[in-house]
């Protein structure tokens, strides 16, 4: 009999056509980790929350996976307390859903906590396995001027001790789940990349289309507090800039850049005076920003704190040498003077100027980008991850009691 896995993802819809704002790593991860499960021949349903009214109900997803949206929460912005009062009614809405469709599943996993509290329940009420991927856990992420809601912490943490088994994406936030649950299997799966979008090309249409004559620095994320663009601008304030140098800013929710500007008056502040050397591109569809990243100089990933790191990865993939922070989901990949160089987080002076000395050798920028590029090839490609995820899976429900441990 065919095994079929319900994904819960309530906030992070997997064919969102824009991946961006808070859940834009977690959009990819959990559309790669579903079309590839399926390859393994597993029936995949990712359920979601429906976003917009012109979205609709249910979409395909490859060929034994389907997205189901549930309805009346269009165009909705919760904070964190609205979630948790709504759960109850969540959990209704997937419970109709799995009985109406006479669903049998093999396994539950979740993403995030929003997602966490409505699969404890729906796992309890079915009697399935229930693996939980926390990300982002507030204690583990936190940011200079983050704020973290009490709710949110304590069903982080009631989740970890209540899953049948956490799947993590790096050693290190492992190891401090294991000191909050330590009688919960823990299993570490890396991100991993889909390399037939992901590839060293040829950066002419690129330069050509955006008038540029040498490959750009490229940034790729979030515009707020926290992910370091805001000091890179004003280091590269600070020095005098190469005539044909540009940085690429791809990324940032809709509304966040209009007119090639972003819309935070700090950071326009900031970038103004750059002029031509800096170019804020805004949200960007997935399969584009591989046009980015495979043409790119190098990639800078300056975070200030922990991140889910597909950014990283994806530019290793395609070729692009990383010049980032030691933080969590950057120091994760990057091996100084071989892949990229790795900066203390609070030097951002530094990591500029690391970049620059890259952007001015483009031999040494060639062979870290294809050292990086061997290494995901190797080890790091969506069917490296979607094999590692089916070990877990069989592991957690063809058994009803685990040894407490960290699987790799």
């Amino acid at each position: 009999m065919m095994k079929r896995v319900l994904q819960l993802s309530m906030r992070a819809d997997p064919l969102n056509p824009l991946d961006g704002g808070e859940t834009g790593g977690q959009q990819v991860l959990v559309r790669q980790m579903g079309r590839n499960l399926q390859h393994l021949g597993y029936a995949v349903d990712v359920m979601t929350v429906r976003q917009r009214q012109e979205v609709a109900e249910r979409s395909s997803f490859g060929h034994l996976g389907q997205v189901i949206r549930l309805t009346g929460w269009e165009d909705r912005v919760w904070s964190d307390d609205q979630w948790h009062n709504v759960r109850d009614q969540l959990v209704d809405q997937v419970l109709t859903w799995v009985n109406d469709q006479h669903r049998e599943y093999y396994a539950i996993h979740s993403h995030f906590w929003i997602s966490g509290m409505v699969a404890q329940k729906v796992a309890e009420v079915l009697q399935v396995p229930w693996i939980h991927s926390p990300y982002k856990m507030a204690e583990w992420t936190r940011r200079p001027g983050d704020r973290i809601s009490p709710v949110r912490m304590q069903w982080e943490r009631q989740l970890l001790t209540q899953a049948q088994a956490i799947v993590v994406p790096y050693l290190e936030e492992s190891e401090m789940i294991h000191q909050t649950a330590p009688d919960v299997p823990l299993y570490v799966v890396s991100p991993g990349v889909d390399i037939t979008n992901f590839f060293v090309r040829d950066a002419g249409p690129l330069l050509r289309g955006l008038g540029l004559y040498r490959p750009p620095l490229l940034y790729v994320g979030r515009l707020e507090e926290g992910r370091g663009i805001k000091e890179v601008l004003e280091v590269m304030g600070q020095h005098p800039l190469p005539d044909d140098l540009t940085l690429l800013v791809v990324g940032g929710s809709p509304g966040e850049v209009l007119g090639g500007l972003p819309t935070n008056p700090t950071l326009a502040e900031l970038a103004r005076p750059l002029g031509k050397h800096i170019r804020f591109l805004g949200p960007t569809p997935h399969h584009a920003i591989a046009i980015y990243m495979g043409s790119a100089a190098a990639l800078i990933a300056p975070n200030q704190g922990p991140t889910l790191g597909m950014a990283v990865v994806e530019a290793m993939a395609s070729g692009c040498p990383v010049i980032g922070t030691n933080v969590p989901g950057v120091q994760d990949w990057i091996e100084s003077g071989f892949n990229g160089i790795l900066i203390d987080r609070t030097r951002i002076d530094q990591l500029w100027e690391a970049a620059l000395q890259l952007w001015n050798n483009p031999s040494q920028a060639r062979q870290w980008g294809m050292n990086g590029q061997e290494m995901v090839q190797r080890h790091h490609t969506v069917n490296h991850m979607a094999q590692r995820l089916q070990t877990v899976y069989e592991e957690v429900a063809s058994s009803g009691h685990h040894e407490t441990s960290v699987g790799y």
